[in-house]
């Protein structure tokens, strides 16, 4: 009952700090837009996308942190916990320093390159590329990269405290960091933008208000945590081959997953010469989708640390039970979401954005861009449980392996569909290495390992998601025109009707009686 109550507590607590993003991101996106235009906030995307491939720099060892010690923690080895820590931090250190080099070289020089792409082009006798927004001043630009990189260096050791509350299941006390470190970035932006900051004002809120995080962090983990001590006298290398051989795999799931989620933007802006191009696909790819996978890890990371405890002390048959279990659930919970902006996605987008991004005939391909992405990002929330028991089994050798494909895939893909279909390309270039990896052979791996039957498995998978599919599809045909939106207060009727049936059917087959029975105990009034 204590985990129970703790795993729900966890999710809960998850629930409530992603619905707060939900609502900044849709009442700030727009903003921001209106604010920068399509080429600024293009430029914006390119400069976030540069800084988040600093994730590649830790080498795996954030996450081998979070495993180890939630194993050790399970096991009540303390000791082993600091000296697992201390062996981080001196890593991260390292790390950071690495980083702050980088953003140095590449701050000095990066902003020219696009000056010098441009003598190049004029010499070969080609039409030079607009330099719009930031890339029409250098120094600005190079400003922006300084503050920004410093502030992903920094991130390395001062992200471990968080790690520290996670690993101990005390994810309520994270949420709380994360939500006022989202209000108050979200009241800064808004003033920066209004003062007329630009992007030295974005990458400046960004910064201090991750740092004013941090900071939190470092007292709250000496709190959930009270025998934490971290000191060089407890660096060993016996820990650091330890988290090695664990993060030294994990690299490539970092690699994959930095690569699928922030080339898109230089593949496009590359290859069609267009930071505008960039920006239609940013808005429902970086903007919506991860809103999605969020809401599913809200879930899933809350079963990650429970994983990893219940497989350190020999528990299979827990764990089993919790895969088929949340994997019903995740499912069912992405398959009317997905649904959502496969069917209403248009809709949503048009009451979102300003006019300027509405009016443009760029338009239509971001909402193709949006429904192509909702369906791979359904198949990989299907698998999201699966993927973080995965992780506390240790698989990570072959989860690396796994995404590293998937991402060399999708930039090949990428450079081929993007010349011919343009941003729409790039999403379908998403979607069919998705559905191999992580629809396919992923789960065909751990349920091999589990020795679980992969026909039950699937049929998991299958009535959490067909189902819900289908009945809003259906209602969605059936409503046609009679229920139009012309505001976002009919983009909610709208929704409501279609969602509402889908929840039931999705409800009625996917859960068992006894899972109705009891939600139906904990909704009736006392």
């Amino acid at each position: 009952m204590t985990n129970r109550r703790t795993l729900l507590r966890n999710v809960g607590s998850n629930a409530v700090g992603y619905a707060i993003n939900v609502v900044v991101a849709y009442l700030l996106t727009p903003y921001v837009q209106a604010k920068l235009g399509p080429d600024g906030a293009g430029v914006w995307t390119l400069v976030v996308s540069f800084v988040g491939y600093y994730g590649l720099l830790d080498v795996g060892i954030r996450s081998a942190v979070g495993h180890f010690v939630a194993t050790y923690h399970s096991r009540r080895e303390e000791e082993h916990v600091n000296r697992t820590l201390s062996t981080a931090m001196a890593l991260m250190l390292g790390v950071a320093g690495l980083a702050a080099a980088v953003t140095w070289v590449v701050g000095d020089a990066g902003p020219d390159w696009c000056r010098w792409i441009n003598r190049l082009r004029v010499e070969r006798g080609e039409e030079p590329l607009e330099l719009a927004g930031a890339f029409a001043d250098p120094e600005a630009l190079r400003h922006v990269i300084w503050v920004m990189g410093a502030g992903f260096a920094l991130s390395f050791p001062m992200a471990l405290y968080g790690t520290v509350i996670y690993s101990v299941q005390r994810i309520g006390i994270q949420n709380a960091i994360g939500i006022s470190q989202l209000l108050l970035r979200a009241g800064l932006t808004v003033w920066a933008l209004e003062a007329g900051h630009g992007l030295m004002g974005l990458a400046c809120v960004a910064t201090g208000c991750n740092l004013l995080g941090w900071v939190a962090s470092i007292i709250a983990a000496y709190r959930v945590l009270p025998t934490l001590s971290l000191s060089f006298a407890r660096v060993t290398r016996a820990a650091a081959r330890e988290l090695f051989s664990y993060g030294g795999f994990n690299v490539l799931v970092n690699v994959g997953d930095t690569v699928l989620l922030y080339t898109s933007a230089f593949v496009i802006a590359g290859m069609l010469h267009d930071t505008g191009a960039a920006n239609f696909y940013a808005v429902p790819a970086t903007n919506l989708i991860p809103y999605l996978m969020q809401l599913v890890q809200s879930v899933t990371w809350s079963l990650t640390p429970h994983f990893t405890g219940k497989w350190a002390v020999g528990e299979i048959d827990e764990v089993r039970r919790l895969l088929r279990n949340s994997t019903r659930w995740v499912t069912l919970l992405a398959a009317l979401i997905a649904g959502g902006l496969v069917f209403l996605g248009g809709d949503f987008l048009g009451q979102w954005m300003p006019p300027v991004f509405v009016g443009d005939s760029r338009f239509a391909a971001s909402v193709q861009v949006l429904a192509v992405l909702a369906v791979a990002t359904l198949i990989r929330c299907s698998q999201s449980a699966g993927r973080q028991a995965l992780f506390a089994m240790r698989e990570v050798r072959y989860l690396g392996f796994l995404v590293l494909i998937e991402a060399g895939l999708n930039v090949a893909l990428s450079l081929w569909l993007v010349q011919r279909h343009g941003i729409v390309g790039v999403a379908v270039a998403t979607l069919l290495p998705v559905a191999l990896m992580q629809g396919i052979v992923q789960p065909r791996h751990l349920l091999r390992e589990l020795e679980v039957p992969a026909g039950a498995f699937a049929g998991d998978v299958l009535r959490a998601s067909v189902p819900v599919l289908l009945a809003m599809g259906g209602v969605d045909w059936l409503l046609g025109d009679h229920v139009e939106v012309r505001s976002m207060a009919g983009f909610l009727v709208r929704g409501i009707v279609v969602a509402t049936p889908a929840a039931l059917v999705g409800l009625l087959c996917a859960t068992t009686r006894e899972e109705r029975a009891m939600l139906w105990r904990r909704l009736r009034p006392a």
